[in-house]
């Protein structure tokens, strides 16, 4: 048995975990029984099921009347529950950026555990505090969500720091990707770079080096090729610039935007963009759904970090009363207050925004409706999209994109799964899975708004029930009141 779970079937406290009430005894065998079990597949519901938990993987599920109860198994009567995988957020920042690892390891862990989020991809940060913190978790010393992290990002200019690596030629470029390789890097994220060469530089050697690349899609080159370098997901709708590759006069408006920075030129590119939305083609837009499923390309849309943006000045009020900011450092708060004057937007960006957002509705329901690959991420810890919460919130706009309750869901279960190569150990519900599982006291394929609904989560096997859930969120919100 792990070290987290016999501390915690013991009763013992350890950082950033819980005493459990009732948490499985004697043999550490866990017995969910009466539950409702959902699959990510199909979408098909198997009532009344006794799902049994054993060292961290699901050991049986079988109908209730057929199960029998061994010595030494906790018992969980969940009748009328409905039982999912955990959850996975695709894109996060929790230890860089907003996110200060002097604070955000006993803030945003027990957070993102409490919401059901048992895995994470960190698109950001600092690469050796996400790779200790992975090293506790995975040896059962710390409660936290599986993490795959990339490390620093790769940008056009500014200075090093734990969360980027400035990139000015395709011989930095190719570097770049060689020592984040030896530092255990899961994969290259690429926010801007400032040549083609340097772009096709960072796949060429991504592709050497046996590294996935993902990241935003950079002005100096199309979605399309992109794609076709091999860019494994294409994170934002905005910050991707697919507005471009689906408009009928996208050479015209390409050639504006060049020289447009050639020259220096400031908000020429907001401009092209609205300009690119207006003169959107269907065709030009399908194909290039069809060339994202040729290629194996994914999209992580994160609608909810751009809603919030869209909202930006609209109600300051509102966003700076909202009871989650609980679980964010009074020095963080004060950073984003909107109603400092360097947050304010003028009238003209705050109406940008708004329609951007629109804009990244439609193309995301175009995508939905073309059958393109997308994963749920919520771009936490950005400015007032906080974790856990944001995921959730993610899930319900890509039902209003378009998405069935089911799509929603497999975005953030089976298809993270899918693309990290992980499809037997999570993201499903079957026999010798891991035991991520998410308790709820509702139908997420019915409502998928019932995804917040949550009775109990189940992490490595370990029961947490709703009264250990409520410490780790009473835990958090008090290390955000104590950070500096």
């Amino acid at each position: 048995m792990k070290p987290l779970r016999r501390l915690l079937l013991g009763g013992i406290s350890v950082v950033a975990a819980v005493s459990l009430t009732g948490a499985g005894v004697g043999s550490g065998k866990l017995a969910i029984t009466g539950v409702n079990v959902v699959d990510t597949d199909s979408g098909a519901v198997k009532s009344d099921q006794t799902l049994v938990v054993a060292k961290g993987k699901i050991a049986a599920i079988v109908p209730s009347a057929e199960f029998r109860l061994e010595p030494g198994t906790r018992l969980v009567e969940a009748r009328g529950k409905f039982l999912i995988p955990g959850f996975w957020d695709m894109h996060v920042h929790i230890a860089g950026l907003s996110a200060d690892p002097s604070w955000s390891k006993d803030v945003i862990l027990p957070l993102l555990t409490a919401m059901g989020i048992t895995g994470v991809r960190d698109m950001g940060g600092d690469l050796s505090v996400l790779q200790q913190w992975r090293r506790e978790i995975e040896s059962g010393k710390l409660l936290g969500p599986h993490i795959v992290a990339g490390g620093p990002m790769l940008v056009s200019g500014g200075n090093r720091t734990p969360e980027q690596i400035p990139i000015k030629t395709p011989e930095e470029a190719r570097e770049a990707v060689k020592s984040l390789k030896q530092e255990g890097a899961d994969f290259i994220k690429v926010i801007d770079l400032p040549s083609r060469e340097a772009f096709f530089a960072v796949a060429d050697e991504a592709k050497r080096q046996n590294l996935p690349f993902v990241g935003h899609v950079p002005a100096v080159v199309s979605a399309s090729e992109a794609s076709d370098a091999g860019m494994r997901s294409i994170e934002h709708v905005v910050y991707s610039n697919l507005e471009m590759d689906c408009a009928a006069k996208e050479d015209e408006l390409r050639q504006a935007e060049r020289a447009a920075r050639a020259t220096h030129e400031e908000g020429v590119s907001a401009r092209v963009l609205q300009e690119a939305m207006k003169s959107y083609d269907p065709m030009k837009a399908a194909a290039l759904w069809e060339r994202f499923a040729r290629n194996g390309t994914w999209l992580v849309p994160t609608l909810v970090s751009i809603e919030i943006l869209s909202r930006h000045g609209t109600d300051a009020a509102t966003q700076a009363h909202d009871p989650h900011l609980e679980y964010v450092p009074a020095s963080l708060r004060k950073l984003w207050d909107p109603d400092a004057p360097a947050n304010k937007f003028p009238p003209g960006e705050r109406q940008w925004w708004a329609q951007q957002y629109i804009n990244d509705g439609k193309l995301t329901a175009a995508m939905i409706e073309g059958r393109v690959s997308l994963m749920a991420g919520s771009d936490s810890l950005d400015r007032y999209v906080l974790p856990g919460f944001a995921l959730h919130r993610e899930l319900q706009l890509l039902r209003e994109a378009g998405m069935t309750p089911l799509e929603a869901l497999q975005a953030a279960t089976r298809n993270p799964a899918k693309f990290l190569g992980r499809e037997q150990e999570t993201g499903t519900i079957a026999k010798n899975a891991q035991a991520d599982l998410v308790l709820l006291n509702g139908n997420p394929l019915e409502n998928i708004s019932n995804t917040t609904r949550i009775f109990a989560v189940v992490r490595d096997g370990v029961f947490l029930d709703r009264a250990a859930l409520d410490d780790l969120l009473n835990r958090a919100r008090a290390a955000a009141k104590a950070a500096l």
